[in-house]
Order: structure tokens, then sequence, then C-alpha cells
């Protein structure tokens, strides 16, 4: 078996020293190499087909490039529970561009025993209780960014969809829309969603306890989510059907469907720049920043 490429055969190869492969590979602008060296090391290292390890980066850029991503999935919430997974998703796959590994930090009620993953840059929180958020932050001397929470703490990151807007001007403008939605785990969250809309243009939808199809008869029905928009489909006509969808997964929605874009995409982006920002010790002002839909 043939013995694993180092940096220090690296190094040999193209007649530098260790640390300047080592700044190479991990992309260190902060120290002044000319393009030239860059790109033989750079050249070496591919005809060697050298990685350089996880703790060697970590040793050379003081990061273990590990990204903790935190959530639960909610009985009776199916829907809700697919958008969380297809946000994740979305971190996973530009984390990973950016070469961060993503690890799952689990979320365990009332359990002094949590595990805590000391290896991690930070965590993104993703609609958690604001016990849970507390507990989870509390348990890591890292960056912890909250997504689709209010916490009301301006220590932490907060990045959530403003639905409002859009909600209550269509829901004023039409006496037969009914916003429906599944719960958010986060009760201050769950709360600006909802405030000021009335109880009658108001449904939280339960998955085992779906309402009688006469509920639908005759409503305009806005659905909050893509995969929810799909659930309702055979109670509601697509004519008297909106929903507000994450512009990645929209265009599995039938085209008799009014769709609203809510940008996940940006919603991602600005949490994994946040975090990037803030393990790199550049705080932004603003700490609560909210997406806005069309």
């Amino acid at each position: 078996m043939s013995q694993r490429v180092t940096v220090k055969d690296v190094a040999a190869q193209a007649g530098v020293s260790v640390a300047t492969v080592s700044y190479i590979m991990n992309n260190r602008t902060d120290v002044k190499i000319s393009d030239a060296t860059r790109k033989k090391v750079l050249q070496i290292a591919n005809l060697l087909n050298y990685t350089p390890s996880a703790a060697a980066k970590s040793l050379v850029t003081g990061k273990n490039f590990i990204i903790g991503v935190s959530y639960r999935l909610v009985d009776n919430s199916p829907s809700r529970n697919l958008e969380i997974t297809g946000f994740v998703n979305l971190l996973i796959e530009r984390l990973n561009r950016m070469n961060y590994d993503v690890m799952f930090i689990p979320v365990i009620k009332n359990d002094d025993n949590l595990p805590v993953r000391k290896n991690i840059d930070g965590i993104i929180a993703i609609d958690l209780s604001e016990q849970e958020f507390r507990d989870l932050s509390g348990s890591y001397l890292v960056p912890v960014i909250a997504v689709d929470m209010i916490v009301n703490d301006d220590l932490f990151y907060q990045i959530h969809t403003n639905f409002s807007s859009f909600t209550t001007k269509k829901l004023s403008e039409d006496s037969d829309s009914v916003l429906v939605m599944e719960k958010y785990v986060n009760e201050n969250y769950m709360d600006y969603i909802c405030n000021n809309i009335p109880d009658s243009k108001l449904c939280i939808l339960d998955a085992a306890n779906m309402p009688d199809k006469k509920f639908f008869s005759g409503k305009h029905i806005i659905a909050l989510g893509t995969y929810l928009a799909l659930m309702l489909k055979p109670y509601v006509a697509e004519n008297h059907l909106t929903a507000i969808a994450s512009d990645v997964y929209m265009h599995i929605l039938p085209d008799n469907i009014t769709v609203v874009e809510s940008d996940a995409t940006k919603k991602a982006n600005v949490a994994i720049n946040l975090m990037l920002n803030a393990i790199d010790r550049k705080f932004e002002v603003n700490h609560i920043y909210e997406i806005n839909i069309d």
C-alpha cells in the first residue's frame, strides 16, 4: 500500500518550506507569496494527489473547518420538517463548496448530559424553542446563528423570513382568504408571524387532524410552505390556492397554483456569511436580518 503523501513531500518537491505549502494550501492571503511559487506548489500538490488533513488545516488557520447545524423535526408537521431539511441541504451544499464539513448537533430536551462537540467553529441553529436555544448556546463558546427564531438577545445574529408584509396585505384584501400553516417551534417567531391575524383568518394545521374538506370550501387558501401547498391540493381548488414557496422547490408546484417566492437561498447565504464573519471576528453592527418575500 503506497505511503500517504505529506506536506513535507510537497515542500521537498517544490523547494519551499513546509510553512509555505501550508499557507498556500489553506489559501492564506495575509502572507506574501509570489504567484509563481503559489502556482508551482499547487501544481506539485495536484501531481502528488496531496490533500491537507483537517488537523493540518486547524494548526495553520486556527479553524476546524466544521460548522454545527442544530434543529429538530416535529411530529405532525411533515411539510415543515421537509422545509427544514431542504434548508439544511442548502447549507451543506454551500459550506462544502467552501471546504467546511457540517456536523449535526442534536437537541436533547431536559438532558444535562448534552454531548458537547469541541471541534466545531460555530453553529447554525434552526427553529428551536427559546429554552432549547438557551441550552444550546450556553453549552458552546462559539458563534451561534439563530435562523427562523426571535431570541430577544442582541448577542446573537438572527435571520428569519418576513411573511407578515405579504400575508397581512393579502388577508385584508380578500375577505375569503385564510392563512394555513404548520406550527413553528420558536414561540416568539410563531407569535411574530401570527400577530394581528384574526382567528377567523388563521388555521394552524396539525397533519394528524386535517380539517374537514368543507372547511376549505369557498375560501382562498394561502399555504405557508411548498410542501404544505401540495398537502392541501386535494382539498382546495388550484385557482383558490396561493403557495408561499421556497425558491428552491417552487418548480414542483402545479402551474395553476399562484406562487409567491420565499428566498431560502438568500437566507442560507446570509446565515453562512454571518457565520464566517463571526468566526473571523468581523462582527456586523446589525444583528437581526429579515428576508422579505416577493
